[in-house]
């Protein structure tokens, strides 16, 4: 009886805490030598609900990359969402990735919104946007 009960208090322990973890994301590249971008995904459903309709790149006055990157909702509810972009140098590995927190987005239904980064290191030559649904309360 005992171990029942150990057991089902394991069993409701992960329900409740299910609800407030964030699902696998969405990854877009963004090369800034070449202009190009690849998407991975990681999300279906996450695929289906949002698009990458624009990206575009720039130089800060101190020389430093920006990225704009446009995000466009496919649904008409709105979406819970949080980012971060990761900047890497010219061998791939990421620069200062533990500084680059997760930051909160609403997508409303049908709408785009623009999310822009600036990398903290003149060696950054490509970015990557991380994208995941937001489980917990909205903001």
């Amino acid at each position: 009886m005992k171990t029942l009960s150990v057991i089902f208090s394991v069993m409701l322990a992960g329900i409740l805490f299910s609800g407030c973890r964030t699902t696998a994301g969405t990854s877009v590249v963004m090369n800034h030598e070449t202009g190009g971008s690849l998407i991975f995904e990681g999300n279906t459903r996450l695929h289906n609900n949002m698009a990458v309709t624009a990206v575009t790149y720039d130089k800060v006055p101190n020389g430093l990359n920006r990225v704009n990157i446009q995000l466009t909702s496919l649904v008409q509810r709105d979406q819970y969402l949080q980012y971060r972009i990761a900047w890497f140098n010219s061998e791939g590995m990421e620069i200062d990735g533990e500084t680059r927190t997760y930051r909160p987005l609403l997508l409303h239904g049908l709408d785009s919104v623009t999310v822009t980064g600036v990398a903290n290191n003149p060696a950054a030559v490509t970015s990557r946007l991380r994208v995941r649904e937001e489980r917990s309360l909205p903001y």
